[in-house]
């Protein structure tokens, strides 16, 4: 990718009316990649409509694989993941719950081996559906679980066996977002505190990806998470002459894909991620990217 900035949307293949605007984005030439997420119910329905978008047009949006281990149902056999799914198969994980595992010795290795499981599951349902190239795989994650040391080790076993099968990777998203960019300003304190977790974490991630010769990134949409605005303006400068100064890109992570109240299914669990989607913010991350 010959840019600096690369203009991202997290969550395609969450909801149909969600999708709707994710691909007028696309249609649009808005967004320079997107991710999906492999085990809801309308994947199958996203998958058929971007590709019929990507035929018609001389852009090429990449795409990248959103693990998700918070949300609907596992890809892989649910016999196999027993302390991630409920007995119909429903994720019951959760950020925290992971959190805390990986600081429990006496559950890391049973919990590593079930998200290598369900990693390897959702990448290769998306390179069945030919939605992800096989020697160029992207990889990323709903909510940011991949960088906590468990799950991230579990993802590095994961990369190792599809490399032994003859799929190249070309892109882990580091979750790092420079926060003293900002100035100070408009602080949200779950969001800072969310970055400064997740930039902790990154410095592994960082390590892994230069030894692997990967892209290492910065993110901008972590502490604007759920609200990238105008204020985008006064910041991207800096990320950019940052960016330029180590010789890396910028992800600018939008969720510009608005979901309706009727589409919370059985699959949407968890009361603070449903607040998310039906959030009036996301229609502002719409309208930022048709600005932008």
């Amino acid at each position: 990718m010959n840019r600096i900035v690369d203009i991202h949307a997290d969550d395609f293949a969450l909801s149909e009316n969600s999708d709707k605007d994710i691909l007028q984005l696309c249609r649009e030439e808005k967004l320079d990649s997107i991710s999906i997420i492999p085990n809801l119910e309308c994947f199958e329905t996203a998958v058929a409509n971007f590709l019929s978008i990507q035929e018609k047009s001389d852009k090429k949006i990449l795409v990248s694989v959103h693990l998700n281990f918070m949300e609907g149902k596992c890809c892989a056999e649910k016999s196999l993941l027993p302390d991630l799914v409920d007995s119909e198969g429903f994720f019951t994980a959760y950020w925290g719950k992971l959190f805390i595992w990986n600081y429990i010795p006496s559950f890391r290795e049973k919990i590593k081996l079930q998200l290598k499981t369900e990693i390897l599951a959702q990448v290769r349902k998306c390179l069945d559906a030919n939605i992800i190239n096989k020697n160029a795989i992207r990889i990323d994650s709903h909510q940011h679980p991949h960088m906590i040391p468990l799950v991230f080790e579990a993802l590095k076993e994961a990369v190792f066996e599809l490399e032994n099968d003859g799929y190249k990777i070309e892109y882990i998203r580091n979750t790092q977002d420079p926060i003293l960019l900002y100035g100070g300003k408009d602080i949200f304190s779950m969001n800072t505190v969310k970055c400064l977790i997740l930039n902790f974490y990154s410095i592994k991630v960082k390590n892994y990806l230069i030894s692997k010769k990967l892209p290492v990134n910065y993110l901008c949409g972590v502490y604007f998470s759920g609200k990238m605005d105008s204020r985008l303006k006064k910041v991207l400068p800096k990320f950019i002459k940052k960016a330029e100064k180590q010789d890396r890109n910028i992800e600018l992570l939008f969720h510009p894909g608005t979901m309706l109240k009727s589409e919370l299914t059985r699959e949407f669990k968890k009361e603070v991620f449903n607040e998310f989607h039906l959030s009036e913010n996301i229609k502002i991350e719409y309208n930022t990217l048709k600005e932008l």
